[in-house]
This record gives C-alpha cells, sequence and structure tokens, in this order.
C-alpha cells in the first residue's frame, strides 16, 4: 500500500524514477579523454494517480508537506526513504467522485549526520579559557 508520510494514495497510474550522475571528463595531450570523478544525482520520482479524499484533509496534509519541506518516506515499486515533495498539481473531474487525479514530483535529499565534537575534561583542563580582551595596542620600547 503506497503512504507518503502517513498520506495513502489510493491509486497510482503511472510511475517514473530517475537516477542520474555527471562525470568530469578531461582531455589528454594524446587527445583521448579521461574521467575522475563522477557525481551521484538525487534520484527523482514522479507519480501520477487518485487520491479519494471528501474533505481535503489529505491535500492539506500533502501541501504542508510541501511547504514545510517536510522529510518523507515513501514505498511502492522502489522505496525512497528521504525525500521531499517537490510539485503537486490536483485535477478534479466528473469521473472522480470525492478525490481528485494528481501529479507530484518527489526528490531524494541526503541527510547529514553532525559529528559530536566534544572536548573531552582532561583536554578542557589543558586549554586557556576565552576571554573577550578585544584588540590589545602592542607598546613600544
Amino acid at each position: 500500500m503506497p503512504y507518503l508520510g502517513d498520506v495513502f494514495i489510493d491509486v497510482i497510474e503511472e510511475f517514473s524514477f530517475d537516477e542520474s550522475a555527471e562525470t568530469t571528463d578531461h582531455a589528454l595531450e594524446d587527445g583521448e579523454q579521461i574521467t575522475d570523478h563522477i557525481d551521484s544525482k538525487p534520484i527523482t520520482m514522479s507519480l501520477k494517480g487518485i487520491i479519494k479524499d471528501e474533505d481535503e484533509s489529505k491535500r492539506a496534509k500533502l501541501r504542508e508537506y510541501m511547504q514545510k519541506g517536510e522529510v518523507l518516506s515513501f514505498q511502492y515499486v522502489s522505496k525512497l526513504d528521504t525525500c521531499v515533495i517537490t510539485s503537486f498539481q490536483a485535477s478534479y473531474a466528473k469521473g472522480t467522485k470525492d478525490g481528485y487525479t494528481f501529479t507530484m514530483g518527489l526528490k531524494q535529499i541526503r541527510v547529514v549526520k553532525v559529528k559530536n565534537n566534544r572536548v573531552s575534561k582532561s583536554v578542557k583542563r589543558q586549554t586557556k579559557s576565552k576571554t573577550n580582551a578585544g584588540r590589545k595596542q602592542v607598546k613600544k620600547k
């Protein structure tokens, strides 16, 4: 069952998944090309489907996710753990009762973990305490 955050998506009609990378190429003196670096781009997904939403609560929740940049998890054919909504379009038609068709863009983001840089007590005792003396003028002899 496809969930995006805590929003259930009733029907997914189309699903596309894009992975890409860029390379850095350099020419050598003899005319050959070498590649010395590869840069993986974030994964993007495009969804098209139907959401049953009588009271517009799902649409409001999806709008909130997009505006706040909420990091979400999505699993359907492929799993994308850390993604954000980059676009959302809803279309209302007479054939969809109590709901709408939608197209949505998702993009993978990379979450960085901050390393703990705390100083141990023994090292702290060896360092000079921080002062607020400002810049001092050197006396000439």
